[in-house]
């Protein structure tokens, strides 16, 4: 499922961190699970705004497979 409502191009790859946060927070909301990684996602994790169930199931998941979460 594709239910982005701003044309980006494809390929198109964050930069800054004020990018990735908007991009994590619109892809996981979403549920736009595809081509996300773990670590990027741990790296960011306490500042990116998501609905609170996803962030359980994300921290579960970090659990299971000893990902560190970010600062």
């Amino acid at each position: 499922m594709h239910i982005w409502d701003y044309n980006i191009k494809k390929g198109w790859k964050p930069k800054a961190d004020v990018e990735w946060i908007w991009f994590l927070e619109r892809k996981i909301n979403y549920d736009d699970w595809k081509g996300l990684n773990p670590y990027v996602i741990a790296k960011y994790r306490r500042r990116i705004k998501i609905d609170p169930g996803k962030r359980l199931m994300i921290d579960a998941y970090f659990k299971k497979y000893r990902i560190k979460y970010g600062r």
